[in-house]
């Protein structure tokens, strides 16, 4: 079994490597299937905490938003990747991640974001030595500073590139940086060299059959002879783009050409091929949501029907185009406080992931405590099966089998309060936890509004640290009452404070069920001697039974469900009610509640043994418990206990 479950995982591991492959090949030609196949790859991933997998997932998503030209999208994607790449020290990923990052910020045009990032990058080469991935950030680089106009350092960063793309023969990035140095030295007005390296260029492309590429370099040569005033040659290059980028499918360079071709009608006087171009390219660019080079199709039309006096479809246009323009000014201007925002959700996503993680392990550990609880259980029955049929036997065998079932008892005893335990725990901390968690929202909405005071830091700093120290009371009363009850720790107690920590354990799981607790407490001293935790354990229990009553007779959300909790003197005995207006027991039932293994429940629900061990404990305390019912109305347990001033 166990090896068939590990030949799954292997098997669909495998599946995430395919996903991301495919993925990569699609995050240009079709963006929505890129971002689909990697949510996949991430499911895979997540299940079986597959790292490398999770963080090349959200990577790929990013990727597949990037093309979208949806920046803010791409970037909290890429920053939901970094923390998983960082975890495993899988290096190519952080140093791909950081580039991606940088090309957001490109696209931004926050240069000097983009810049860092890049460099950050390159700072990693010690852990990751990847001369491709290396060349690409160099033409990166190289590719700012070609923005900023500093030309002598782009063909610096292009031709630090080129030389160690040589060194490992890297055709494919070698190619790109012959395209980069060409579009360099058309921007110096230097037509050869340029042309120089557009046809080395080519020639690497063809032979590597980089479409895409040789799709590329044939627009940047169409925009040479543009410039040069040769039409007629720019359009057949702008044929040979068409052809390559058809080949890949590669939409976003569909659409850039059309616009090219669209400019070169317009130098040669055919506005009806210019519009049937401008046209083409802007229903490619709406439909992959391609926004830059809607952008230009959107203020190429607006001028082309301006020119027509058309001005109702110019202004549309205009219109249209100024959408644009204001989503991408508004992802520039907030880049800094998005990529904080992003960060902090990146954080408690992986602390709330560590939450449960840790959850997850505390409650495998109690399952597995439980089976084995369960299997001693199992063996001591057929033991005592064993010895019930053998009762001719010594008196000596007859103790040990006495012994043997307060063993059962009490193991069982401490399944039961392990469950109401863990239900108690779980509704009590997560109160706190949520109030924790909207106190921190309200904080960052401030911060985000600039609208933050210290009063009200102050405040909320407060608030946090009660609902803390609240979570730390619950944990330290948990962990007390499950050492405490193993010792016979008799000392004086006060039954008030009892009663009420075990209403707090299970308040928050009572009012879920709708139910009412209502207390009627005489005086404030109820002092006896005793275990404190054991007589809380008599109170949970009492409370559990009670709640089980109360869910057997009404519905869900009826809210007639009430137990009613007294405490008054009698003399020198405190009494101790407990009343709810549940199902009620009958008369014969009543005779026996105190047995041990005697319940009306069914056997998922209960053992038998509650009242039994609440018996036991009040009479080691020199009390009485007895309980009185009627079937259908009601059910009242009363404790009767010497109270201190007596014993004293």
């Amino acid at each position: 079994m166990k090896c068939r479950e590990e030949s799954n995982k292997d098997a669909e591991l495998a599946k995430v490597r395919e996903l991301i492959a495919e993925a990569y090949k699609l995050m240009n030609s079709d963006t929505n299937k890129c971002i689909k196949i990697s949510k996949e790859a991430l499911q895979l991933s997540d299940k079986y905490q597959f790292g490398v997998g999770q963080g090349m997932a959200y990577m790929h998503i990013g990727l597949g938003y990037f093309h979208r030209s949806e920046y803010y999208n791409a970037l909290k994607n890429y920053l939901k990747a970094e923390p998983f790449f960082q975890k495993e020290n899988y290096w190519y990923g952080l140093r791909s991640i950081y580039n991606n990052i940088g090309l957001v910020y490109n696209q931004w045009n926050d240069l000097e974001n983009a810049l860092k990032y890049f460099h950050k990058n390159l700072a990693l080469e010690a852990k990751f030595n990847g001369p491709k991935l290396s060349s690409t950030i160099l033409n990166n680089i190289g590719r700012i500073y070609l923005q900023l106009d500093d030309f002598d350092q782009a063909v610096k960063y292009f031709t630090e590139s080129l030389k160690l793309c040589e060194e490992h023969k890297l055709p494919y990035m070698n190619s790109v940086c012959y395209d980069n140095l060409g579009k360099t030295y058309l921007e110096l007005g230097d037509t050869l060299k340029a042309e120089e390296f557009y046809e080395k260029s080519i020639s690497l492309k063809t032979g590597i059959k980089d479409y895409a590429g040789l799709s590329n370099v044939y627009q940047n040569k169409a925009t040479l002879l543009i410039k040069s005033e040769e039409y007629k040659t720019a359009l057949k290059m702008l044929d040979k783009a068409m052809d390559f980028a058809s080949k890949v499918n590669e939409q976003s360079q569909i659409a850039s050409i059309y616009l090219k071709y669209a400019n070169v009608y317009e130098k040669l006087d055919d506005p009806i091929k210019q519009k049937e171009f401008l046209e083409k390219s802007l229903s490619i660019a709406e439909l992959h949501q391609l926004r830059s080079t809607a952008l230009k199709a959107y203020t190429a039309l607006s001028q082309f029907y301006q020119n027509k006096t058309d001005y109702k479809k110019a202004l549309y246009f205009t219109q249209k185009g100024q959408q644009i323009k204001d989503f991408l000014s508004d992802e520039k201007k907030n880049s800094a406080i998005q990529e904080m925002k992003i960060r902090m959700e990146v954080e408690r996503t992986e602390h709330e992931k560590e939450i449960l993680q840790h959850k997850n392990d505390e409650l495998e550990s109690m399952n597995a405590q439980i089976l084995d609880q369960k299997k001693m259980l199992e063996q001591a029955e057929k033991e005592l099966k064993q010895l019930n049929q053998n009762l001719e036997k010594k008196v000596i065998e007859e103790t040990k089998k006495r012994r043997l079932q307060e063993q059962i008892i009490i193991q069982k005893s401490k399944l039961e309060s392990l469950g109401r335990l863990a239900a108690g725990i779980a509704h009590e901390i997560n109160q706190p936890v949520g109030l924790i968690k909207i106190a921190t929202q309200n904080l960052f909405h401030k911060y985000k509004n600039n609208k933050i005071t210290d009063t009200y830091l102050k405040e909320k700093s407060a608030f946090v640290e009660d609902n803390i120290n609240r979570i730390n009371k619950i944990i330290e009363h948990i962990r007390l009452f499950s050492r405490e009850q193993q010792q016979d720790n008799k000392q004086k107690i006060d039954v008030k404070e009892i009663v009420n920590n075990a209403i707090s354990m299970i308040g928050m799981q009572f009012k879920n069920h709708n139910i009412a607790i209502q207390k009627d407490f005489k005086e404030n001293h109820f002092k006896t001697i005793g275990n404190k935790y054991r007589l809380e354990q008599v109170v949970l229990n009492l409370l559990s039974n009670a709640r089980d009553a109360l869910d057997e007779k009404f519905d869900e959300l009826d809210d007639a469900k009430k137990i009613i909790i007294r405490l008054y003197p009698e003399g020198n005995i405190i009494v101790l009610e407990v009343e709810d207006n549940g199902c009620g027991l009958s008369q014969q039932t009543i005779y026996h509640v105190f047995d041990p293994f005697y319940t009306t429940k069914p056997e998922s629900r209960g053992t038998g043994l509650g009242l039994s061990i609440c018996y036991g404990i009040i009479q080691e305390m020199d009390g009485n418990i007895s309980m009185e019912s009627k079937k259908g109305k009601f059910t009242l347990v009363k404790i009767k206990l010497p109270s201190y001033s007596r014993k004293a």
